[in-house]
């Protein structure tokens, strides 16, 4: 989502910040329908490269931090 033409749009997600101006992603819920709704949002299309996966590590029984 980015913000339509002359609204800024706080993100509850993120502190109350303003969704930036080239937009960014925003969960699917219904704050974010409103927005849509009253149109102060508009659906800007998704980036080409994908978001990055984030994998969480077990920590092994008897190892140090950095020889994971």
């Amino acid at each position: 989502m980015k913000p339509a033409e002359g609204r800024a749009v706080p993100d509850p997600d993120n502190g109350y910040q303003l969704l930036p101006e080239n937009g960014g992603p925003v969960p699917d819920n219904a704050y974010w329908q409103r927005r849509l709704k009253d149109k102060d949002v508009i659906k800007s299309e998704a980036p080409d490269e994908p978001a990055p996966v984030v994998v969480e590590t077990k920590a092994v029984k008897g190892a140090k931090a950095n020889e994971l």
